[in-house]
Formats: structure tokens, sequence, C-alpha cells
């Protein structure tokens, strides 16, 4: 590479010989533009990382994130030898970043490097699993479908590459997956025949010999609970960088805490024996007492969640807090343990090694559900709330969950007090101008910040309309029958083309069902999250339809990028605030008005605040996209706290109507 196009004088980037009009990226990328804020926070990063610090950066849309730490991330790891981690929030990002961000960075970096796409395990086939179902199938699946996806599974496994899931065309029925990933429990290691051959081996090959690992929240955090325990799945490293930072309280907090469901017990116990048909693991070993536990189990748990389904109606709400020890009395306890007992035995008469490691995997798997089971029922984990949640769409799905009330000391402990240099970033981190609440939810100290601006002129680009006549929220039908009223007004300005984004599944049914004939006639595709079509599909066929229309809840206020006509019109139907009777919510507002704080101020509004701006951002994402975003909800004119929101939303013209 001429030296013209990439200056590192002194062993640091020279940050206007990448990022300048003239620079490396201009050279590469058509249509490049200049945007100032792209170097300013590279240059901090840079900084960050050679003095192993901290830092909190909120970069608008439109800055050009991931070039602005890839750069830094990229020199610092050849410049010291260590090892970098990037983490995302969403699968599309995760691959944005490796499919092309990376291999852009390559073509002007005058060194080689290694950057890989880190998987968990359960994301790849194992070969020798598979060929263990390929020959038992038909004791192991009932379904003509399941065999048949099975052979697909076989065709694929000899030609693909990558070995991983995502390779696949089609998503394969979860309990033929669960028989063929490569699973710890049932891992060989070098002893395995097909080891050479192995898509997870071969994979973790390249990440230990990598200098860029990309990664996504759920595996980093599930490699820090690994790590609280001994153990680990990504290597040792003293830098990372998280990018969509805001959603790592929301993860950090699911991995810290427990779930038990009736559909989990209920897959659990299918996978060892399916009495309908005589199928399962247990079945094909011909081990009858076993397969008696495993319906004893079965009896236990609907007697089990049948107790937990009439004590949450008493509580007329499909959340309810639990609040006492040994809440829920009955047998599932004891006969989970009775299983794991009975699966050792059965594993003591295992004839074959395949076998043995089958059930070894059963029972890790069964011992993790009793000892979550267990830990719910006797309120066994500190500084915590429990409680029990039906969703599905008939309320079938019941779960058992616990959760810390906040994260912030274990992440202040032991992910920045352990790490050397940590950069959290995203456009939304900030409300009103501050970091505080981020910060403090996350438990980030001492560290640098910096608030970057968009280079989107926002002034022209967007008009902000908002209704000042709306009723409360909380007086339901004279709400819903106000929005069905301006959503309806405002598609026609726009003539669809619009996101309508609500907090509440059922505000958004009705409002949908209300308009959906009568934008129908006017030509206008109607698309609803929850019917059918998976989110990533039904983003895809709105995009394709410029005049269309899309309804949708928590999936489409953040991280979706739509750029161009098919997007001009925003309309959010009410401000974001979490339902204040939820129990992880209640026990934090509890939390800090213990400390004699304003729970409302400090904790329901920041958070919010953050949720609107990801919303108000799904608008422009490119300088030539411009449109409209409505507010249905006058109380950002009439509270007080509402100049707190407006203070947070961009420049741009406001209009009251």
């Amino acid at each position: 590479m001429p030296e013209a196009r990439l200056k590192t004088g002194s062993g640091t980037p020279d940050l206007e010989s990448i990022y300048g009009p003239g620079g490396a990226i201009a050279s590469r990328m058509e249509g490049y533009e200049f945007r100032p804020q792209q170097p300013e926070m590279a240059g901090a990063v840079l900084d960050a990382f050679n003095s192993r610090q901290h830092l909190v950066v909120e970069a608008g849309t439109g800055v050009g994130k991931s070039f602005a730490y890839l750069i830094p991330a990229v020199h610092i790891a050849l410049s010291t030898g260590q090892v970098v981690v990037i983490s995302t929030n969403t699968i599309g990002l995760q691959e944005q970043i490796a499919g092309k961000d990376v291999p852009f960075v390559k073509s002007i970096w005058p060194e080689e490097f290694q950057a890989t796409l880190v998987k968990g395990r359960s994301n790849y086939v194992c070969l020798r699993r598979l060929e263990r179902a390929w020959n038992r199938h038909r004791e192991l699946f009932e379904t003509t479908e399941e065999q048949k996806d099975l052979g697909r599974l076989f065709r694929w496994a000899s030609k693909t590459r990558d070995g991983s899931r995502a390779d696949l065309d089609r998503r394969p029925y979860p309990r033929l997956w669960e028989k063929v990933c490569a699973d710890r429990d049932t891992c060989l290691g070098r002893k395995c025949p097909l080891f050479d051959r192995c898509f997870f081996q071969n994979a973790r090959a390249m990440m230990n010999s990598s200098q860029l690992i990309i990664v996504n929240h759920h595996l980093y955090f599930s490699d820090f609970i690994l790590r609280l325990r001994g153990h680990a799945i990504l290597p040792e490293h003293d830098c990372v960088v998280f990018d969509e930072a805001h959603n790592i309280e929301a993860v950090a907090g699911k991995h810290l805490g427990i779930e038990v469901s009736n559909f989990g017990v209920r897959h659990y116990l299918d996978g060892l024996f399916r009495p309908e048909k005589e199928r399962g693991l247990l079945a094909e070993l011909d081990e009858p007492r076993a397969c008696g536990q495993v319906e004893r189990c079965r009896q236990s748990a609907e007697e089990f969640f049948g107790d937990v389904d009439r004590w949450l109606k008493e509580g007329e709400s499909d959340t309810r807090r639990v609040g006492r020890r040994e809440q829920f009395p009955g047998e599932l306890k004891d006969e989970l343990a009775a299983l794991a007992s009975e699966l050792s035995d059965v594993r003591s008469r295992a004839r074959e090694q395949e076998d043995e490691l089958e059930i070894t995997a059963m029972i890790s798997r069964g011992r993790e559900m009793l000892e979550s089971l267990e830990s719910f029922l006797e309120l066994g984990m500190p500084d915590s709330v429990y409680w029990v949640e039906r969703s599905g769409r008939g309320g079938e799905r019941m779960a058992l969950r616990a959760c810390a009330v906040s994260v912030a000391g274990e992440l202040g402990t032991n992910l920045f007090g352990r790490i050397g240099s940590a950069v959290l970033t995203s456009a939304t981190l900030t409300t009103a101008g501050t970091f505080s609440y981020f910060r403090e939810r996350v438990g980030l100290g001492v560290c640098q910040e910096l608030l970057l601006g968009s280079p989107f002129d926002f002034q022209r680009q967007v008009t902000l309309y908002i209704a000042r006549g709306m009723p409360d929220p909380n007086d339901r039908d004279d709400y819903r029958d106000k929005v069905i009223e301006k959503v309806k007004h405002y598609l026609e300005m726009s003539r669809g083309r619009a996101f309508v984004l609500f907090t509440s599944y059922r505000l958004m049914k009705e409002v949908a069902n209300a308009l959906t004939p009568l934008l129908e006639r006017r030509g206008i595709t109607v698309f609803r999250q929850g019917e059918g079509m998976a989110p990533g599909r039904l983003l895809e066929e709105f995009r394709k339809d410029v005049d269309s229309v899309l309804f949708g809840t928590d999936t489409f206020w953040a991280g979706v990028d739509v750029q161009g006509e098919a997007l001009t019109n925003v309309i959010i139907t009410r401000l974001p605030f979490s339902v204040p009777d939820h129990p992880v919510t209640e026990a934090r507002m509890e939390a800090l008005r213990a400390a004699g704080r304003d729970a409302f101020l400090e904790y329901s509004v920041p958070e919010a605040i953050i949720k609107l701006r990801q919303g108000f951002g799904r608008l422009i994402r490119t300088r030539e996209d411009h449109g409209m975003v409505v507010i249905l909800d006058s109380r950002i004119l009439r509270r007080s706290y509402g100049q707190q929101f407006l203070a947070s939303l961009p420049g741009c013209e406001i209009v009251v109507e």
C-alpha cells in the first residue's frame, strides 16, 4: 500500500490521513462525506486505549461510529499485541462490522491483521452428533417434517464452510437443532475423530489467532458470568468496545438473573421421552424406569404451573411480584432431583460413549433447571426482584423470573474494575445533555466523556409535530379513540411511508384493526408486528413497498435502519415510560425511594427519554432523508418533565397542533 494512503508516523495513526477529505477512507469509499465528529471520536478512543481509561461516547446518527473505533482498535491490537473485543447488541450490526467494515479497514491498513466474528458454541453443528442423529432418526424424531429437515441438515453439513446456523437457508426445528448442535457436555475435544473437521473448533482456533474479536452483548455477558465461575469463552483481553451500549444494563441483568418456564421444562422432558409416539433419548436407550420418572416430572410440572397460574390470576395481571418464600408448594423440585439421580444410573449403564455423552448433557441441563427453580423458590439471590410472568398469544407460557435490582455493583467491580479500557458508545446515552443516568445504571465510575452531535441537518430534514389536545393515556378508551383519529390524519399527510410505534401491543392491535380497511382502500399496505411474519422479513417487505405503514412495538423502536422514501413519517403514540407496576421497574424505583431519591425523575424519566430518542432516530439515516416525527402524547407539553424530553431531541422545526 502506498505510504501516501495511510500515515502512521511515530507509531500513532495520523487521523487526518485516514478520515480527512483526501484521506485513505475517502480514496476508497465512493460518495464519502467528511464528518468532523468521526476523527474527534477516533482520537478520544485512541487516547482511552493508550491511557487505559474508560470512555463513554454519544455519537449522533451519521457520525460513522464503527470506523471511529475500528481504526484505533486495530492500531492498539497491532502495536501492543493484545486482543480487542467489539461487542454489539444486534446481529445486524455485528454482521455489518465483520462483513463490510472490517474488510474495508483491511483494504486501507498497511499491516495484515485478523478479525473474527465469534458466535456461541450452540450456533454450530456438531458433525459427530449429526451423524448419530442421522443413524437413529427413527427413534429420536417423531414427525416426517423433522426427519426431512434432518436430511437437509445432513446434505448442508457436507457443503457448508461456516457450519453455523446462520449459513442455513431456513432455520431448522428447535428440537432437531438441539440434538445436533455443538454442546459443551458432549464435546470430546481433541479426542473426537472429527476434530480436524469441527466447525466450532476451527472457529475457536481462528478466534485465538485474531487481534480483533467481534461478538454480541449476549455472548460477551455469557463470558462475563463464566469468568465469575473461573471459566471463559473469549480469550483474555484488556480493551473492549460496547456499541449500542444503551442495551448493556438489560442484557447484563438477564444473564445475572434466572428463568424457569413451563415451556422450558416441557421441552427438556420431551427431549428425554415423549409418550405419545415413544420417542426421545430414553426411549431410544430402552430405559422404561427412567421414562416413568420423566412422566412423574411431567405430572408434577403441570400441577406446579397450574398453581402458579391460579396465583397469578389472583393478581388480575400478566405479571405479579413474588415476595415470600415457598410461594408455590409442589413436588416438581423433588421429582427433578429424582430424575437427575435416575439419569445418572442410566449413564452408568450406557453401552456406547456417544450415549454416555448425550445423557451427561441432559443431566447438566436438568441440574441447571433445578438449581434455578430452587433459587427462585427460596429467593436465593440477594438484592434481586422475583416475579411470575405470563406471555404468548393465549397466555400459555408461564415463567418464573428473577434479576438483580441493580447491575451497577457487579459490573463496576467485575467488569469495569477488571478491564483496562472500555469504550461505550451509542447514539442515545445522554438525557438532557448528561451521561449521569447511564453511568450510574451500569456502574461506570471514573471515565472520560464525549458528546458528539449528528452531522445531519435536522432543522432542514425533520419537522416534529406534537398533538396538543390528547387525552391522558391513562384514560384508555378516550385516548385510544383519539390516537386512531390522529394516526389516520398523519398517515394521510405522508401517504403512508410510516412507522407507528406503540408501547402497548393491545393498543397497537386496536388502532391497526380500526385503520387497516381504510388504509388498504387508499392503496396503503399495512404491516403489523406479531401477525405471523418475523420482524426481519416484515422490515424487508416494508422497505420494498414504498406506500406502506408498519405498526410495531419494542422491536421497531431501536436498531432498525430504513433509508429513503420508504420511511418519511415516524408516529410515536405515547411517551415510552415503563409500566410502573412491572416488578423490575417497581423494585428499582423502591430502591431509589429508600435512598431518599425521586424515583420518577431519576429513573422513569431518563429511561423514557433514551427510548424516545431511539424512536425518533428511526427517521433520518442519511443526509438525503427527510420527513416528520409525530408525538401523540401532550404530556410532553403539559408536564414539567416534558421539557427534558424536548431538550434531549435534536433541534428541528416544531409544530404544535
